[in-house]
């Protein structure tokens, strides 16, 4: 199935990088990757092995460094 939906997220610097490395090495798009790791994260959600909001609010990144 085609994709019809556009989303935009922000990402530090630190974890776009570490997008950007995952696409190299897996010869793909940083979209396709993405994608994936969306897909990913909400079959995680349906079977409940990580909360949604058990990170929201923390201030950081993917690698646990505070923000700013």
């Amino acid at each position: 199935m085609a994709a019809k939906n556009r989303v935009t997220v922000n990402l530090e610097d630190e974890d776009y990088e570490a997008l950007v490395d995952v696409a190299a090495r897996a010869d793909r798009s940083i979209a396709w990757v993405g994608r994936q790791a969306i897909v990913e994260f909400l079959k995680s959600q349906e079977r409940k092995e990580v909360p949604l909001l058990a990170t929201a609010g923390t201030g950081n990144s993917f690698h646990g460094k505070p923000k700013g």
